[in-house]
């Protein structure tokens, strides 16, 4: 049986963007991702205390700028970009949005924190993105998150596929288009595949695991690492 070669690009998404290019998801790490071509590639949003969407996982500052009793939902933005400012440039939803329309090769899975629900309702976090994602643009987003709350907000509200980050007990009530899942729960793939529902495992910075998920028709796998895997893996 002729083998057919691995295209990267159609599996791997930049986790956060690609860190050899610079801090997690900022957008030197994604740059970097896309020149090297990323088609799919991941990021994190959170809510300020001035309820400016930024990209950031952590909540509280302490991996990333060593500040154990700073969290993003109680700074207002100014004051976290300053805190931000000696490790990385903080990055807001707006900015990578901006960025976005010059990569039209390239969707971004945009994880909602369950935080940002300490912070605002469902209703109106969704409301707030709801303002600031174009139209134009919708087909090169994916909103994702852990909460089945904000999934289904999202999709009664906007006309963009979505995703579970199946961290939570409570699955959403409504058709979701992506799954993302740790990878060691790969034996799943099969069962989602059979609703129509693609899968992503995260989050995989080894060529043999890679390529061990792909050979099991995984869709999309999570690397931190996007251009050595891709180079790897071709």
């Amino acid at each position: 049986m002729q083998q057919h070669p691995i295209t990267p690009e159609q599996h791997l998404v930049a986790h956060r963007g690609d860190r050899a290019g610079g801090i997690e998801n900022t957008l030197a790490a994604f740059k970097y991702a896309a020149a090297a071509g990323a088609r799919f590639a991941e990021c994190d949003i959170q809510f300020t205390r001035d309820l400016v969407p930024v990209v950031i996982h952590d909540n509280w500052l302490k991996r990333l700028c060593g500040q154990p009793d700073v969290k993003v939902m109680q700074t207002d933005f100014a004051d976290l970009f300053t805190v931000c400012a000696p490790h990385f440039e903080l990055l807001t939803l707006a900015g990578l949005l901006h960025w976005l329309q010059s990569q039209p090769q390239l969707t971004m899975f945009i994880e909602i924190k369950p935080a940002t629900l300490r912070r605002l309702s469902a209703g109106g976090a969704v409301r707030r993105l709801a303002a600031m994602l174009p139209a134009a643009r919708l087909d090169q987003i994916v909103l994702i998150s852990q909460s089945a709350t904000i999934i289904e907000t999202c999709k009664q509200q906007l006309d963009c596929r979505t995703g579970w980050v199946a961290e939570s007990h409570r699955q959403p009530g409504c058709d979701i288009d992506y799954i993302f899942m740790p990878y060691n729960r790969s034996a799943a793939i099969a069962f989602w595949h059979e609703r129509g529902v693609k899968v992503g495992l995260y989050t995989v910075n080894e060529v043999a695991p890679a390529s061990e998920l792909l050979a099991q028709q995984v869709d999309l796998i999570e690397t931190d690492h996007y251009a050595s895997m891709a180079a790897s893996l071709a």
